[in-house]
């Protein structure tokens, strides 16, 4: 038989091990009841405040509570150096849990149209260019193959690390501030996102330089038209001047638009032109119906004065616009420590990210009109 001290400790283990996602649960339903469906494990502590789940996690972690005061209780819980507490461990799932909900609720235009890329450390990356390679050659029978150099169209870039920090308190415990423990970190996650899509956004908004000296939109790249609205004509423009671009060594790419990318005021216009319409005669046939991905983004609305639109190749056939994690930690994620410089546990919310136009081929901007 097991002994009632060894038997008494197996119980406290399996309990703490049901309490911890239990508790967990009990609090994002909490922040988020039609987000997050409320677990029957969890009900016991639908009704408890914050200060209360951490009397009842220490008591399952046998630790005596009786006759503490509420910031001893609040110091206990979140202490991990002198108690056997684990309810650092709940806030932290929560934390993470809110953090990311927060992260990938952000509406991000930029993931639909770029390609996507991790890397394995910060040093820098770099990107060929397409036609940057040799063409083929014949080789006749028992000939030779010929050494193809690759040429210098390439670009460059670097992950770096962004991020902020925030606490949990003890206070935050004492007022059952549940408000401020999961809305903080949602509130990060949702600005990481926002991050990313300034930073994704930045090549079409400040038309950057090329490795070449040349600014990504530019009459020297052919891919900068005439100012004017989004219609059939310009449309057509577009797509005539992609096609028309070619390699580093003059071959022909045979590139087309998939994606018609305007500011949130040419909404309306733009999905009239990609909308199929009951044609009477053959000129009022629309042409471009159903011929492009719209992509709509309020970072490309301008303040004052015309407001460009753009086309995208597919990225899957030419690079256009590279975003980039560190090799397993796409998007936002969370440090944490015991306090130093609050009392609580501090955490960090760390995103590791780059962004960078690799071939001017693939893009098109129109200034607008």
């Amino acid at each position: 038989p097991v002994a009632p001290a060894l038997a008494a400790a197996r119980v406290r283990r399996d309990r703490r091990d049901t309490q911890r996602p239990a508790m967990a649960n009990a609090l994002q339903h909490r922040f988020n009841p039609d987000g997050v469906e409320l677990e029957d494990s969890a009900r016991e502590y639908r009704g408890m405040s914050l200060l209360e789940m951490a009397r009842a996690n220490l008591e399952a972690n046998g630790e005596r509570v009786r006759g503490l005061s509420r910031r001893e209780l609040a110091d206990m819980a979140l202490s991990r150096q002198h108690t056997t507490s684990d309810f650092p461990n709940v806030l932290s799932n929560v934390t993470r849990a809110t953090l990311r909900a927060g992260y990938t609720e952000a509406g991000q235009t930029f993931k639909r149209w770029q390609r996507r890329a991790t890397v394995q450390d910060f040093r820098q990356v770099s990107r060929l260019q397409l036609g940057a390679a040799p063409n083929f050659l014949l080789v006749p029978e028992g000939g030779e193959f010929k050494m193809g150099t690759i040429g210098d169209g390439k670009e460059v870039y670097a992950l770096a690390t962004y991020g902020r920090k925030f606490a949990i308190t003890r206070q935050t415990l004492i007022n059952d501030d549940v408000d401020a423990f999961t809305r903080i970190p949602s509130l990060m996650g949702a600005a990481a996102a926002r991050f990313e899509s300034d930073a994704a956004y930045a090549p079409l908004i400040a038309n950057p330089n090329m490795s070449d000296g040349v600014a990504l939109f530019h009459g020297d790249h052919g891919n900068l038209g005439v100012g004017a609205a989004i219609s059939e004509e310009s449309l057509e423009a577009a797509e005539i001047a992609m096609g028309a671009q070619k390699g580093l060594q003059g071959e022909v790419l045979n590139l087309e638009p998939k994606y018609l990318i305007v500011a949130r005021k040419d909404r309306v216009r733009a999905a009239k032109l990609l909308k199929a319409i009951q044609a009477t005669a053959t000129s009022d046939v629309n042409v471009y119906a159903g011929a492009f991905e719209l992509i709509v983004e309020s970072r490309l609305n301008r303040a004052a004065g015309a407001t460009p639109w753009f086309m995208a190749a597919d990225s899957g056939v030419i690079d256009t616009i590279e975003y980039a994690y560190l090799e397993g930690e796409d998007g936002v994620f969370l440090d944490e420590r015991e306090g130093f410089d609050v009392d609580g546990i501090e955490y960090k919310a760390r995103l590791d990210f780059g962004v960078k136009a690799i071939d001017f081929r693939g893009l098109y901007q129109n200034p607008g009109q």
